[in-house]
This record gives C-alpha cells, sequence and structure tokens, in this order.
C-alpha cells in the first residue's frame, strides 16, 4: 500500500553505506600521470631525432652557411604618411599627361580634359568599328553616325 509521508522522509536521513573506492581514483590519477610523463618523454625524443636531420637528408641546403638569421620584416612606421603619399602619387598621375604604350599610340591625360572631351565629343556607338591600321577608310566616324 501506500506509505505515509514520515515514512519516506524517515527512510531518506540515513547516511551513505558505500564509501568512494580509493583504489579505483588513484589507479586512474597514476594511469594520467604515467600517460603525460610517457607522452612528453616520446615528443622529447622525437623533437631531438628531427632537429638533428639536416635539410635534404645529409645534404646542406645551397646558402644554408651565407645567412644565419632571417630578413627582419618590414613594418610600417607611419601608416598615415604612407597613405597620404600613395594618394598623393595617385593624384599627381590622374592630372599629368604621359604614355601607356608609345608603340601602340595609347596615352594618359589628365582627368578634367578627358571629362571635357567626353562631354563635348560623346561616347563612340557601339555599331562603330574601327578599322585596322592598313586599311584606309572612306569615311570619318562623324559621317558613318
Amino acid at each position: 500500500m501506500a506509505e505515509t509521508p514520515s515514512e519516506i522522509t524517515h527512510a531518506r536521513h540515513g547516511h551513505e553505506t558505500r564509501d568512494v573506492n580509493i583504489r579505483l581514483i588513484g589507479l586512474f590519477g597514476l594511469s594520467m600521470v604515467l600517460l603525460l610523463a610517457g607522452s612528453l618523454t616520446l615528443m622529447g625524443w622525437l623533437f631531438g631525432i628531427f632537429t638533428g636531420i639536416p635539410v635534404g637528408h645529409g645534404q646542406s641546403a645551397p646558402g644554408a652557411g651565407t645567412r644565419s638569421r632571417p630578413l627582419a620584416p618590414h613594418l610600417q612606421t607611419s601608416p598615415t604618411r604612407d597613405i597620404q603619399e600613395m594618394l598623393r602619387a595617385e593624384n599627381a598621375r590622374l592630372q599629368s599627361y604621359g604614355w601607356i604604350d608609345h608603340a601602340s599610340g595609347i596615352a594618359r591625360i589628365p582627368l578634367d580634359r578627358a571629362l571635357e572631351l567626353l562631354a563635348t565629343q560623346g561616347l563612340p556607338s557601339w555599331n562603330e568599328v574601327s578599322a585596322p591600321p592598313t586599311e584606309r577608310r572612306s569615311a570619318t566616324p562623324q559621317e558613318n553616325r
């Protein structure tokens, strides 16, 4: 039948009848220490072997004796100044004349002048095909429009 609340509380107020198995916990801890010590020993032995092997399996690398330390990295000392110099150089290039490919006759013109030419002449039409330089054209591009 059903138990009364007084019987349930009386049964729960007892003490632990089993203890923790100290021998099992001790063996587990000892095995972890042995595993750690074995791993460290194995890694030390492997590092000793791998550092003793020269590059190229017995052959020294070309130029290995000429430079003992690697080159230092080239760090930016002033990024703000560097970006200002880069922008100044780009703006000077945008505002100057120069050859891109002298043999082909391709030149660079200032941006403002290019915008003026675009506003006055407009873009070429898609139907307009440029003739090869060896052929003579009978009509100018303005007449083809």
